[in-house]
């Protein structure tokens, strides 16, 4: 069950790449320039094929280092992911219904001055961005576990190609809002948890020793036989855990401190905006009454 995380951000990150592709071309199709749709689909190509030697380039360096160094490599990919993975899920929040028309301006503008090199251009921008925050996202839950990484990457871009084609053909009918709320409740706990394990990382090195290593211990002993309780962090239930929310049955104090600042600097940064909308929403409502009467 470990590859669950690593399926959910995969279907993620390929549900947004798949939305980009669907407006692009659904925009095409509008206008009556489907003739450029092989330019669209030129530049995603292009796109996909340097996320993955992206992705074989720092897998051969990550293969370079040994011992200490790989571990300060390891630690440190996993927090540049967590914090990248932060930020998709406050473009996403920003960004809301308004990605569409967004994309469609960029499009306007593009076929407009530079024609469909320009819109090659643009397709390959928008989709690498997604190839590149999947590629680190790969190598940085890797780390953890190699094996059920990309088996969970395999199955959430299996799932978002199906659903893609679906919303594009709309024979698929999904509320996107719910869907991109719901699943970044879950990755919020997950870079929480991602930044947890880097800087553990990072501790195992040498680095960043401050405080107690050791907060408590709640791991129960291992079994006579050798193996680990279902709720040790190495166990089953405790592994799973570890996996998805960065558990940790014995963490150092800093663990402990990143992972709570953590959580609360996006809830409240989430309250913040949610209380803004409301205000725009409230201040909105009288002036179209006032229109209304006038």
């Amino acid at each position: 069950m470990m590859f669950v995380g690593p399926a959910t951000i995969a279907l993620r990150e390929g549900i947004e790449a798949a939305l980009i592709i669907a407006i692009m071309l659904s925009y095409l199709k509008q206008s009556n320039k489907m003739n450029l749709k092989r330019y669209v689909l030129g530049g995603t190509l292009v796109a996909v094929l340097v996320s993955v030697g992206f992705g074989t380039i720092l897998g051969l360096i990550w293969g370079l280092f040994e011992g200490e160094a790989l571990t300060i490599f390891e630690g440190a990919v996993v927090l540049v992911a967590a914090i990248l993975l932060t930020t998709m899920i406050v473009w996403m929040w920003n960004a809301g219904s308004g990605i569409a028309s967004e994309i469609e301006e960029s499009m306007q503008e593009r076929t407009g001055t530079r024609g469909a090199i320009g819109l090659a251009l643009l397709a390959f921008a928008l989709i690498l961005r997604e190839g590149v925050e999947l590629v680190l996202f790969t190598i940085a839950l890797a780390v953890q576990d190699a094996a059920q990484t990309y088996i969970g990457v395999t199955i959430g871009l299996s799932i978002a190609i199906v659903m893609g084609l679906g919303i594009y053909h709309g024979s698929l009918k999904i509320s996107l809002k719910d869907f991109f709320n719901w699943t970044s409740v879950f990755l919020v706990l997950f870079a929480a948890g991602m930044i947890a394990y880097g800087i553990h990382e990072l501790q195992e090195a040498g680095l960043l020793l401050i405080g107690a290593i050791e907060v408590w211990n709640i791991n129960p002993p291992v079994l006579p036989d050798g193996s680990y309780p279902l709720f040790h962090d190495n166990g089953t239930i405790g592994g799973f855990a570890k996996a998805l929310f960065g558990y940790n049955g014995n963490p150092s104090a800093l663990e402990v401190a990143a992972y709570v600042s953590y959580l609360l600097i996006v809830s409240l940064y989430y309250m913040s905006r949610r209380n803004m909308k409301q205000e725009k929403r409230k201040s909105a409502a009288p002036a179209k009454e006032i229109g209304a009467t006038a």
